[in-house]
């Protein structure tokens, strides 16, 4: 068997008024199998005493891998990633949101897809458990994830997918899905998860990042997948490495799991999905030059074609626009989404 060095793996963890739950997302970094980490955390101007839980977390492990920045001012979600970027070099990064938890193998599994011999990707993205507050397990999936279009309503369940209960314990323990589902154009109908369940190229996040911290302080992970996916394709990796919480105060996933196919947020995603991939299709424009020296003219412009014809009314009206228009509509989108200060960061 050949074998090579791994690389080092960046992780920042991003908070806002997470006392409850960021020692369980630190202590969850700690214990990744794959033990090469550079860890940053990003406090983004909690006033509930954040700061001083992670220090606590932080003194009690003693890992020197971990380094820690509190925030004078809160920047949002973007502003707060940006900062956790500047801090480290390391050639794969990850995300973690303070109230989230990933599984000991997150880190390995991702690693493993990144490195597989068939075709390199930009980005890898799991399945998720949720959680409560109580750190209790809800549902074993994201019912989306990575789900066909069309589903047989009255169909018979692969054993495979229940867990083994252990009662004498209280766990779940889940079987070892190894499946893995390359994905290597954007549809409008593919579909990622949440910001905790990515693993990126250091060098495509740089590429596509949002130029200002204003334009997304909520949903920087919709639109780094959806830009990843573009630009550079992606891997699923059909288990669950991470347990997404639902606390009662998500700015996002507000709603109640019922069953079925719930929506987790009372927001208006269609709305939202329409304003994120304007915004990518605007950045497409603006940086059009850096995107095709990096990914080529051609799959630059498969890219543009697919963005386009998933949101066409928005395509024919920038396509309409002089070049040196794109930036001042860009800029008015950007006050549009303008958000209120002191946004969770999940």
């Amino acid at each position: 068997m050949s074998s090579g060095k791994l690389p080092q793996v960046g992780v920042i963890v991003t908070t806002h008024n997470c006392s409850a739950y960021v020692a369980e997302a630190i202590e969850s970094v700690c214990d990744q199998t794959v033990r090469d980490l550079d860890v940053v955390i990003v406090d983004d101007a909690s006033d509930d005493g954040t700061d001083d839980t992670i220090r606590d977390a932080l003194a009690r492990s003693g890992d020197s891998r971990f380094r820690f920045t509190a925030l004078d001012s809160n920047r949002g979600q973007t502003g707060a990633v940006r900062c956790g970027l500047a801090a480290i070099s390391s050639p794969f990064v990850c995300f973690l949101d303070g109230d989230d938890l990933w599984h000991s193998n997150f880190v390995e599994r991702h690693l493993a897809a990144h490195l597989n011999a068939e075709f390199p990707v930009g980005f890898t993205y799991c399945d998720s458990h949720f959680i409560n507050g109580n750190s209790e397990l809800i549902t074993g999936t994201a019912w989306w994830f990575n789900r066909p279009l069309e589903h047989v309503p009255h169909r018979s369940l692969d054993p495979s997918v229940l867990p083994l209960i252990d009662p004498a314990k209280g766990l779940a323990h889940f079987p070892h899905n190894p499946t893995l589902t390359l994905h290597e154009d954007w549809s409008p109908t593919w579909s990622c998860n949440s910001m905790a369940s990515m693993m990126f190229r250091r060098d495509l996040v740089e590429l596509i990042f949002p130029s200002t911290d204003q334009q997304l302080p909520l949903y920087l992970d919709y639109y780094l997948s959806n830009f990843s996916m573009l630009m550079a394709g992606g891997i699923a990796i059909e288990e669950a490495l991470y347990a997404y919480r639902m606390h009662g105060s998500n700015s996002h996933s507000n709603g109640k799991v019922v069953g079925g196919t719930f929506e987790t947020s009372s927001r208006d995603w269609k709305v939202i999905t329409k304003r994120i991939l304007s915004l990518i299709l605007a950045e497409m424009e603006n940086r059009r030059m850096s995107l095709i020296a990096a990914v080529g003219e051609e799959h630059f412009n498969r890219g543009l074609m697919h963005l386009r014809t998933g949101i066409p009314e928005v395509g024919r009206l920038l396509a309409r626009k002089p070049e040196g228009q794109v930036r001042s509509w860009l800029d008015r989108l950007n006050r549009t989404w303008a958000s209120p200060p002191n946004v969770r960061q999940s």
